[in-house]
């Protein structure tokens, strides 16, 4: 789970332009090919925004399974541009669940009185088989980091290729 509270000087309309076109906030920026070139899909009602990313142009298919990985959260017009702000999410549904097997695990640990490495073989399987997934926590925290350079550079008459950083 990531924390996303990020201010743009463009308003709610020209930041979602910018989000929604993925070849313009992508372009120039060169991925790790093993892992894929990610897609975003976005989905925008009433202020409430959900980015969802797909990893595409690699040898397995992307099935984001259960849920995947996504942002979800608010676009606000604030008095000097407009505001970002959610959580990006990982597999919501599944791991809830492996948490809460995780805490019973733990417990009937100290209440039997011993240990037992269950718990410890629970995280590690999480950690590789959604190893992935948690990379694209940050790709799409980059994503959205992009968007608002970008828009804020059409703002300023800079040309979106000539962004530093990237």
């Amino acid at each position: 789970m990531k924390l996303v509270n990020l201010k743009c000087s463009r308003g709610s309309e020209a930041l979602l332009s910018v989000l929604s076109d993925n070849e313009r906030v992508n372009r120039g920026v060169i991925f790790d090919e093993k892992l894929g070139r990610p897609l975003m899909h976005i989905k925008e009602k009433d202020g409430a925004l959900k980015i969802k990313c797909e990893l595409t142009r690699r040898a397995t298919k992307d099935d984001g399974f259960l849920e995947g990985t996504y942002f979800k959260g608010r676009i606000k017009d604030t008095a000097d541009g407009c505001s970002v702000s959610g959580v990006i999410l990982t597999a919501p549904i599944f791991h809830s669940i492996i948490a809460l097997l995780f805490i019973v695990f733990v417990v009937q640990c100290f209440v039997v009185g011993g240990f037992t490495p269950i718990p410890l073989i629970m995280l590690a399987f999480d950690i590789v088989m959604f190893y992935t997934e948690f990379k694209k926590q940050g790709l799409i925290f980059r994503y959205i980091l992009r968007a608002i350079r970008r828009a804020e550079a059409d703002l300023a008459g800079k040309p979106a290729d000539t962004l530093d950083g990237e």
